[in-house]
Parts: structure tokens; sequence; C-alpha cells
């Protein structure tokens, strides 16, 4: 009579030895998908020249409007008194983001004078992505929140915010926040 209870021996060994080499590799290399970047990891390094540039724009005051020598400014207006914000695009994509506080109210014979509260630069978004500065959180309708969106280009106010950022209201800096809730406007609606 044949034993097999050789046979058996040598396949748990190397059912066990099988499984041990799946188990070492590491879940990093088992994906499919590279993980997604978190909000953090997204942003440029604080010691980069655009951010050391940005944030040599606090504290610098100007009347009725502020010129960004390389940047042109994309849009901006009135959070809510006395903020205000502003978007600028470099020719790679770049965009920089200042918001201000007025400071002198404008007079028949003097515009009105503002300080730069805070600075944010935020690398081009991928193609299919807007970057907005009036976007919203819930039913507040106050624009004082930053995004980046997607959607489909029928609607008003895009959902798929992938990052997003809130202005205070009371001194204009400029927050990372969850982007859970946020919907930014449609750059696009209706044209």
């Amino acid at each position: 009579m044949v034993s097999i209870r050789p046979f058996l021996s040598v396949m748990l060994a190397a059912s066990l030895a099988f499984g041990f080499a799946l188990a070492s590799t590491p879940a990093s290399a088992k994906r499919k998908h590279p993980p997604k970047q978190t909000q953090e990891q997204q942003k440029p390094p604080e010691d980069s020249p655009d951010v050391i540039f940005a944030k040599g724009l606090i504290g610098k005051t100007y009347d009725d409007a502020l010129t960004v020598d390389g940047w042109d400014e994309i849009d901006g207006g009135l959070v809510a008194p006395p903020i205000y914000v502003h978007r600028y695009q470099r020719e790679d994509g770049t965009y920089l983001v200042l918001t201000s506080q007025e400071v002198k109210k404008a007079t028949p014979t003097a515009p009105a004078s503002y300080v730069v509260t805070d600075a944010l630069i935020v690398p081009k978004p991928q193609p299919d992505v807007q970057f907005s500065i009036a976007c919203v959180l819930g039913k507040d309708e106050t624009l004082n929140f930053i995004g980046e969106a997607k959607g489909n280009e029928d609607k008003e106010w895009w959902t798929d915010v992938r990052r997003a950022w809130q202005i205070s209201l009371e001194t204009g800096a400029i927050a990372s926040v969850p982007p859970k809730g946020i919907r930014c406007t449609n750059a696009g609606y209706g044209q």
C-alpha cells in the first residue's frame, strides 16, 4: 500500500510557502490604481518659489486694483464686507488667489485702499476639473469657499468638489477644509 502522507506534507509545505510569499507582498504592490493624493500632498511645499512669492504679497497695500507681474487677473470681487478675493492665472495654468481687506473706503476724490491678507497657490488642475473662487457650503449663499470641481456642463452648480478652501469672513485668511457639502459655480453655464 502506498502512503499519500508524504505527498500531502509536500503539498501543505508548498501551499504555506506560496501563501507567505503573497502575504509578504506590500498592499501598495497589489493595487491596480495609484492611491489618491490627499489635499496636503497636492499643495506646493511651503519652501517652493511660488509659495514664497505668494506669501511675500501678504501685507502689500494697494488702491483700486492690484497688478501682479507675470499673472493675469481672471476674476474677483467682494466676499463679504470688508473682505475681497481675486484669482490670477499664470501662463503655465497655475492659479494665485489673493484675499484683501478694505482699509479705506473710496471717496469722491480717492479710490478705496486695500491690504492683502492671505495668498494661495494652486497648481494647474486636471483637464476635466475647474478651479473656482465662487463656491458655497450647503444652503448658505455666501461665496466664501474656493474649490476644484467637476460636473456636467449643463449644470449651474457642480457638487463633485475635489479640494476646497474657506475664506474667513473676519480676517480673509484662507484655510483648507473638507470638500463635503461644498458646491461651486460652473463658469461655462449658460454660455
